[in-house]
């Protein structure tokens, strides 16, 4: 997987997929520092910003996108806690 982070493009198994903004950022995040665990308020204001307003589901909202875009082996969910991305 390629992170195209001027054009939020991902190069993957071969294809472009083009992400939303916030998608993106939240893939960038999470694939920035691989097998660390962030949590929801760390993701909340690293990729929404500390005065955003968001619904309590946002994150997994997004989460379910990316997984739908990219199969569901690259973030994983550590219940209770966050998410994080997997190395491969």
């Amino acid at each position: 997987m390629k992170i195209d982070r001027e054009k939020y493009l991902i190069a993957y198994k071969g294809n472009e997929i083009l992400l939303p903004k916030k998608e993106f950022e939240l893939l960038e995040l999470l694939a920035s520092k691989p097998g660390i665990v962030f949590n929801r308020d760390q993701i909340l204001s690293l990729v929404w910003g500390d005065g955003a307003i968001v619904g309590e589901r946002t994150i997994d909202v997004h989460v379910r996108k990316l997984r739908e875009k990219l199969g569901n082996n690259y973030i994983r969910t550590i219940k209770g806690v966050g998410y994080t991305f997997n190395e491969f």
